[in-house]
């Protein structure tokens, strides 16, 4: 349900601007030890690579990314010992490596929210082809799985390519869910599907001209930022309306305690903290948070298609 998360999310996510510095890559420490290593360790690229461990050079562990690996815990260790508070490393804090994976916490939790959306197999076990949202909840599941299966490969290796797909995908998913919410509503649906065709050429330009300007004008951090937040606004006071609207239907409290979860998740955010265990930060506890979240907002979709479908089988015996 990484539309949701992302949606509530975005206001904390996209508000603090990375750096491409942080005081732990900018310390003596840091830099003396850096410039150590590679001078000593890699000058012969080629016996680097011969000795180096094939899951390492899959994942794209350089030698000066290795050396910027164990200087990091190097400098880490510096700061313990002058009593001072752990520092961040290129904007983000120090984690340890398993497997060559980055941040395997948030590997972890991020596969558990993509796995989430198979929901959508007993979504079509149930609910009928021709119902109203059949093909929207469907897209809906392609789209989150993949914005999760590139938060798993970003946390996996964080490089600039991985780093932008990231973003460029949270936001493909915050903006459907806006689509999802015009779709829903008994003012627009998607009875004519004109009117559902027309709103996503729109907004899938936008999200083009978007992406086009990060990846080829400028990697815009304050710029992305207050596109997400404008964008999560809109879907979330669009879900908040619909809920207030049909609070009539008994299933409709597991949209609006979904949006309540996930909106209380995103303050985690604003818990910057070191990892606990070197894995757990709050970003990976935010991940770990709306998994669960994810299956109630399936089962929403799941009880809303049920009631849509009666409507339609209603509708056919009155004709």
């Amino acid at each position: 349900m990484k539309n949701l998360c992302i949606t509530a999310s975005a206001v904390l996510l996209f508000a603090c601007e990375q750096s491409s510095a942080s005081l732990g890559d900018r310390s003596y420490a840091f830099q003396k030890c850096l410039r150590n290593c590679s001078q000593s360790n890699c000058t012969d690229v080629t016996s680097f690579e011969e000795q180096q461990p094939k899951h390492l050079k899959i994942l794209g562990w350089t030698c000066y990314a290795e050396c910027q690996y164990s200087c990091m815990w190097h400098t880490v260790d510096a700061f313990i010992r002058d009593g001072s508070p752990v520092p961040q490393f290129y904007g983000k804090w120090p984690f340890i490596r398993v497997f060559g994976i980055q941040e395997p916490a948030s590997v972890v939790f991020s596969i558990l929210n993509a796995a989430g959306h198979l929901m959508v197999l007993r979504y079509r076990a149930l609910v009928s082809s021709s119902t109203p949202m059949y093909y929207v909840w469907h897209g809906m599941a392609l789209i989150a799985v993949n914005a999760w299966t590139w938060s798993t490969i970003y946390h996996t290796r964080d490089t600039d390519f991985t780093e932008m797909m990231d973003y460029f995908f949270a936001l493909s998913i915050v903006l459907y869910n806006v689509f999802a919410v015009f779709c829903r509503c008994d003012a627009f649906g998607t009875d004519k599907w004109w009117r559902p065709t027309v709103a996503g050429v729109i907004m899938f330009i936008f999200y083009l001209r978007h992406v086009h300007y990060l990846a080829y004008v400028k990697f815009d951090y304050g710029y992305n930022m207050k596109v997400n937040v404008a964008v999560g606004l809109c879907s979330i006071i669009g879900w908040v309306a619909w809920c207030i609207a049909n609070r009539r239907h008994p299933y409709v409290w597991q949209c609006a305690v979904a949006m309540l979860g996930i909106n209380i998740l995103a303050l985690l955010e604003l818990l910057d903290f070191p990892p606990l265990f070197w894995a757990l930060d709050a970003h990976s506890l935010w991940h770990a948070g709306t998994a669960p979240v994810n299956l109630l907002w399936w089962k929403f979709i799941i009880d809303d298609g049920i009631h849509l479908q009666k409507q339609l089988e209603e509708k056919k015996k009155i004709v």
